[in-house]
């Protein structure tokens, strides 16, 4: 049978089947064809296949990617060089040069940019036997003496569809590597550069083929209503597959199964955010961009060890701490809200599947209904209603946590150098040399690129000891490729550490010309770098982030009422929001414009070494007891941003906010709330001195120094009484000295050690700005 006569169409031979995927009411029914590829070119059918079979990431331009489409492009080239085309070339020592299918799925592209469509066109001339979509493809069952058989038939028009692999990228691209090498058909490829030492001829080929699934959906037409209004399309559908496949074969990574999970609610809410971010224009220079978020695999590792993820790099943030971040605000118990609630109840994900509380939170939309709502039923409501929820509770997280990175003033000056970096990165001059293309790549196209280069330096490394061990000549190709890749690594390094002393200059206001180029204060740059360091490595933990998260919540909830409708708690957190970023950005900000060109001024201030645990301070407060930061610590941080924001230092942002008529009813609203907040802020605060002294009381070092004073004792003659005595008393002289110590890193970041009334006077009753800037500082 033939179809669409006169468009040029390419075959594809092979046995077909049908399968379905997805849950009871979203089933969609799957066709598929086995079938196979291979490199080379004498011009065969396999071959055509082979030419027109591409990887994500060739399909779509990265800059025009959603978010949904920008996870699917992630390829260790590295690796595919390195490990799998040997292999294929029986280099390895293997004896089966075979791989198993890869699953690719058949979809049309956008007419007029990069991406794909949602659905394909509404099919023609369909019967039993065959099936056309117009122009884009056909597929036929053959019919061998008036009996349909087994075998099938896909024509395709090269110009409008494309194969998306969901299931073995890598090895696809191992078999298009050869491929390309033999036509000489990587036009400019910038990834080109990882195969060039594949020197190949037609043997060494001709019996190497992949075997490929190619699958469609036949129902996912654009005359099908009933699946668009279920909300159900190609792009979909592909996640679906690439979940399933890969969580009944190898282990998918936490953070890629939550990248691209359906069920979870807070999973969707975080892609809901990484979107937003996605999305933003070039309009504003301070705000959060995609590549300061990790998303990659490599995110997993760190989330096992509970580490502070990101510490020390560019990246601020990960796709891991969103959604836990999501989750806590959606979906945690309500004592994880309540402030003198010390126990970590969030970040293991077990206590974070309060039904009532997103019901609670949707009061007043038209979800309202809901008389609950389980985290992981984003799959068994209507689609529009799906999206519905997970806006609404995205919302009152994003409104946090994206304003947080946007304008808190650390963040502000880092995403402003990051952008003047990729600004002049992308100058045409530059572009065009291959090593700072490669720099913008691994500075801004995510952290897998990264991970990617990193990996192939050090199989380069290690073929070349294997090499030398061997007493065997190391070929120009590993040479070239070691230069080139040292002299990018090298270069991405001279970036990052100039990004690191730009944004300290500017947080501390330092003229960063005169300063960094002087060579008389190398000891000064040192300590400018290691103040912004502290800074710089505790904000882009999950603890400081999820700390604040929930202390803006956390003061939400006094606030709240039992029928308290969605816009009133939204218009809240938006007020707490801005109350406490306002707050902050004055602690974090000189009390002067002036740019010095040496060392001094706000940088020379004890409130700067807030997070530097070998300092006094707020977080010396914290290493009294506790040694190791990890996630589990947000509820220090939100203790803490508490007392910053109501410290003196703080003060005029937070009254000039209050005291600002438009905020006039939730500011007295705030001001009446004071003394409860207050005292359970203190209340925090004794709590984390008194676990100072347990922890120098309980401590192995301590006990030895008793046992030593009551053997030295004993050796005395004295009494038993006479020994408890003075074991009480270096006890008591011990505890006075940690209390002491704990005053003093409280006052370091504080301004003083204010007790509840001044706190409260200093607020409540609208203190004029004279009276606040009045009061001494310890």
């Amino acid at each position: 049978m033939s179809f669409s006569f006169g468009v040029q169409k390419d075959p594809i031979y092979g046995t077909y089947g049908e399968f379905a995927i997805g849950s009871d009411g979203n089933r969609v029914r799957a066709q598929f064809l086995l079938t196979k590829m291979k490199p080379g070119s004498e011009g065969s059918w396999e071959n055509s296949l082979a030419s027109q079979m591409v990887p994500w990431r060739e399909i779509f331009n990265i800059e025009e990617l959603t978010f949904d489409e920008l996870l699917q492009r992630d390829l260790d080239d590295s690796r595919v060089a390195h490990d799998l085309i040997p292999y294929l070339l029986g280099e390895s020592g293997a004896f089966a040069r075979f791989f198993p299918p890869i699953l690719a799925v058949l979809v049309p592209n956008k007419p007029e940019r990069s991406g794909i469509l949602s659905y394909y066109p509404i099919p023609e001339n369909q019967n039993d036997t065959s099936i056309s979509f117009g122009n884009l493809f056909d597929f036929e069952k053959a019919v061998i003496q008036g009996e349909v058989s087994p075998l099938g038939l896909i024509k395709y028009n090269r110009q409008k569809t494309a194969f998306i692999i969901v299931d073995g990228q890598h090895r696809a691209m191992a078999l298009l590597a050869l491929h390309r090498q033999i036509n000489d058909s990587w036009a400019g490829n910038r990834y080109a550069t990882y195969y060039n030492h594949l020197s190949l001829t037609e043997n060494q080929v001709k019996n190497i083929e992949l075997p490929i699934c190619i699958v469609f959906f036949p129902d996912l037409h654009e005359g099908n209503q009933e699946y668009k209004d279920r909300g159900i399309d190609l792009k979909s559908v592909c996640r679906e597959i690439f979940l399933v496949v890969n969580k009944t074969a190898k282990r998918v990574s936490q953070s890629r199964e939550l990248l691209l999970d359906d069920e979870d609610f807070a999973a969707r809410m975080m892609r809901e955010t990484l979107s937003k971010l996605k999305g933003r224009g070039e309009d504003t220079a301070s705000l959060a961009r995609i590549y300061s978020f990790a998303f990659g695999d490599s995110i997993s590792e760190a989330q096992n060890r509970k580490s502070e993820v990101v510490a020390g790099q560019l990246e601020y943030s990960t796709a891991v701490a969103l959604y836990k971040m999501h989750a806590a605000v959606a979906f945690a118990n309500p004592d994880a809200f309540k402030l003198e609630q010390l126990q970590d109840i969030i970040t293991d994900g077990r206590r974070v599947v309060n039904t009532e509380r997103p019901t609670a939170i949707l009061i007043g939309t038209s979800l309202q209904k809901w008389s609950s709502l389980s985290r992981r039923s984003g799959k068994y409501h209507p689609p529009d209603e799906v999206q519905q929820a997970v806006k609404y509770l995205a919302e009152i997280t994003d409104e946090v946590i994206l304003s947080l990175f946007d304008k808190f003033h650390p963040f502000a000056v880092h995403n402003s150098e990051m952008r003047a970096l990729r600004t002049r990165l992308q100058d045409p001059a530059l572009r065009g040399d291959p090593i700072q293309a490669k720099c913008y790549s691994l500075l801004f196209e995510g952290s897998g690129v990264r991970t990617v280069f990193e990996d192939h330096i050090k199989r380069l490394k290690d073929r070349k000891d294997s090499l030398e061990d061997e007493g065997k000549s190391i070929g120009d190709y590993i040479i070239n490729q070691l230069n080139d890749a040292q002299a990018t690594s090298t270069q991405v390094n001279r970036y990052e550490e100039d990004i690191k002393k730009r944004r300290a200059a500017k947080l501390f206001n330092i003229d960063y010309s005169r300063f960094f180029t002087s060579e008389d204060n190398i000891e000064d740059q040192k300590e400018l770098l290691n103040r912004s360091k502290w800074i710089y490595d505790t904000i882009s933990t999950q603890a400081f982030q999820l700390g604040y998260l929930m202390a803006v919540h956390s003061v939400v909830e006094i606030f709240m009422q039992p029928d308290s409708k969605y816009e009133d708690r939204l218009n809240i957190v938006k007020f707490i929001n801005n109350l406490y970023l306002n707050a902050l950005n004055q602690y974090f900000s000189s009390d002067s414009n002036t740019e010095h060109r040496t060392l001094t001024g706000f940088v020379k201030e004890s409130r700067t070494k807030v997070f530097d645990p070998n300092e006094l301070g707020l977080r010396g407060l914290l290493a009294q007891s506790v040694k190791e930061l990890n996630e589990t610590q947000w509820i220090f941080f939100r203790y803490a941003i508490l007392e910053i924001v109501h410290s003196k230092y703080s003060s005029e942002a937070l009254l000039t906010f209050l005291n600002n008529p438009d905020n006039s009813s939730l500011s007295q609203k705030y001001r009446e709330l004071l003394p409860e907040l207050v005292n359970s802020l203190l209340n925090l605060r004794d709590g984390y001195i008194k676990k100072a002294v347990d922890s120098a009381l309980n401590s192995k070092e301590f006990n030895q120094e008793i046992l030593l004073l009551k053997a030295g004792l004993k050796g005395e003659g004295k009494s038993d009484e006479e020994i408890n005595e003075q074991e009480q008393q270096k006890r008591n002289q011990t505890e006075t000295s940690i209390r002491d110590k704990c005053r003093e890193n409280i006052s370091a970041s504080l301004g003083k050690f204010t007790e509840a009334d001044k706190i409260i006077d200093r607020i409540s009753k609208q203190s004029s700005l004279e009276n606040v800037n009045s009061e001494s500082v310890e």
